[in-house]
């Protein structure tokens, strides 16, 4: 593969390179002081002339250090140790989006392990993939860029981007998986009398959050992976609650993906980090067993603490949206799960979780109590975001 080179190295740079003055060993101000990366009295102007390389597969992308100049650094010592902390990575972001545009062009076919025990159990991922740098590399350029600033000697700095700095991202791939990954959780919601705009925006959602892999440890933010509800991303205008009203918004309906997700997670034995009620009653599920979704306000949230991933999987069949989540039989060890909840009111509902092993139970928890508004208006279409 013939080697590519995308520089920051700008000439503006070049205007730092000069012997290291004496001054560069200047001591610190007591507590410390707030400055700019090229204050040579403090910082090995030499810097200024260096860059941070990045290698994969014989290419390679570097960064000039000098695009840092003015960048604000707060310097101390700490026991005799200087300390270093860069106050802006806008730069840093921006190479490694330049860098990320030209992966996602690279596009080769894999077979991708998600998860291998080597003893029969597995999930691949097969398809058109490219790579994108992930948060590692960040964290890698920021931490040894404050160290070396702080005390070391300038120097090109290198990384070659090996597995734990990449991420696979697969195109239009085929999941597979072993048999021992069962149906742990699962929940159907009908939309039957829905707008047309309403259902594209079911199955829009629905597609985001399909074939999702959730990673030990992963936490998942709803109103995230089915991103930003605009026209761009394929969202249309149907009914959404607001102030006790049903009102026209572009993304109506979601919710009830977000609804039809928190059942099926949560009857999988996966964590919930977030969840809200509906301000009204939704047609599609009891009450207490809605999820509402607003960007920027309200979210449904879950995490995987088993210790292998869990497959999500959200489509419709006719005028049902089904989303199922599956789990390592191993993780579950006979275990199974029951959200369920109680009415105490038309408008009131307390929520349960049971846990049975091999089909017996074990133990029930209280949830949380769920309370709505009354509609204000007539409007058929009532639906949430």
């Amino acid at each position: 593969m013939k080697t590519k080179i995308v520089s920051f190295l700008l000439a503006a740079s070049l205007l730092f390179s000069m012997p290291l003055p004496l001054s560069a060993a200047q001591a610190l101000p007591a507590g410390g002081i707030t400055t700019t990366v090229s204050d040579g009295r403090y910082i090995d102007p030499a810097w200024m002339d260096q860059a941070v390389v990045l290698s994969l597969n014989g290419q390679t992308w570097a960064m000039g250090i000098g695009m840092m100049k003015d960048y604000p650094v707060f310097l101390s010592d700490d026991g005799g140790v200087r300390q270093c902390v860069i106050g802006d990575s806008e730069v840093i972001d921006v190479f490694l989006s330049a860098l990320n545009a030209q992966l996602k062009e690279q596009v080769f076919q894999s077979n991708a392990p998600i998860f291998d025990t080597g003893t029969g159990s597995y999930i691949y991922n097969s398809g058109q993939t490219y790579y994108q740098v992930n948060d590692n590399v960040k964290l890698w350029i920021l931490t040894t860029l404050q160290q070396q600033f702080a005390a070391g000697e300038p120097g090109t700095l290198t990384l070659e981007l090996t597995d734990g700095y990449l991420t696979p991202v697969v195109m239009d791939g085929t999941l597979t998986y072993s048999p021992d990954f069962v149906l742990a959780g699962t929940c159907s919601t009908g939309f039957s009398t829905s707008s047309s705009n309403r259902i594209t925006n079911i199955e829009v959602a629905a597609g985001h959050l399909n074939n999702m892999i959730v990673m030990p440890g992963q936490e998942v933010s709803v109103s995230d992976a089915i991103k930003p509800r605009t026209t761009a991303n394929g969202y249309k205008s149907a009914g959404a609650y607001m102030n006790g009203r049903t009102v026209p918004a572009i993304g109506g309906g979601i919710c009830q993906v977000s609804s039809t997700v928190y059942n099926a997670v949560k009857n999988a034995g996966l964590v919930i980090l977030e969840r809200h009620p509906h301000s009204m009653p939704v047609h599609y599920l009891p009450l207490g067993l809605d999820a509402a979704i607003s960007a920027g306000s309200k979210d449904l949230r879950f995490r995987n603490d088993y210790s292998a991933p869990v497959i999500l999987q959200a489509y419709t069949e006719g005028k049902t949206l089904i989303v199922n989540c599956l789990v390592w039989n191993h993780d579950l060890n006979g275990r199974s799960f029951k959200l369920w909840s109680k009415e105490t009111g038309s408008l009131s509902a307390k929520t349960y979780f049971t846990t049975y092993q091999d089909g017996v139970e074990v133990s029930t928890e209280y949830v949380g109590a769920s309370y709505y508004m009354a509609p204000r208006s007539a409007d058929s279409d009532a639906e949430e975001e």
